[in-house]
């Protein structure tokens, strides 16, 4: 999973001239596999104190989990498939349609579910 500090070019603009470095410098210390110097640390700090947030991307398939209870899992197809927990369903979409909706949904259904999604 690859995780980044996301701020706009003008917060970076602004990091570059308070710590004397290149934007490219500044770009590279916000991605969080950039191995951690000094001044690299330093940036990071300054990009989450200048309203930088955490991102994360995950693989195409990989389950999302909200707080409300709800997963997604999104596919290259242009498919996903959701989950409510509040009500036990399990919902297939594809460039924008509803496919399948599924009542009562168990957790090996959830697999049989992903993988139809992914086949479309």
């Amino acid at each position: 999973m690859k995780r980044n500090i996301a701020v706009s070019k003008e917060v970076r603009e602004k990091i570059a001239k308070l710590y004397e470095v290149t934007e490219r410098h500044v770009f590279n210390a916000l991605n969080l596999d950039y191995p951690a110097t000094d001044i690299v640390r330093r940036i990071r700090i300054a990009a989450k104190e200048n309203g930088g947030v955490l991102m994360a991307t995950i693989p195409s398939g990989e389950m999302i989990h909200f707080a409300d209870g709800t997963m997604r899992a999104d596919f290259d197809n242009g498919a996903f498939c959701e989950f409510y927990r509040t009500d036990g369903t399990g919902h297939i979409f594809h460039k924008g349609k509803e496919v399948a909706v599924y009542k009562n949904v168990t957790l090996p259904m959830i697999f049989e579910i992903k993988e139809r999604a992914e086949a479309l």
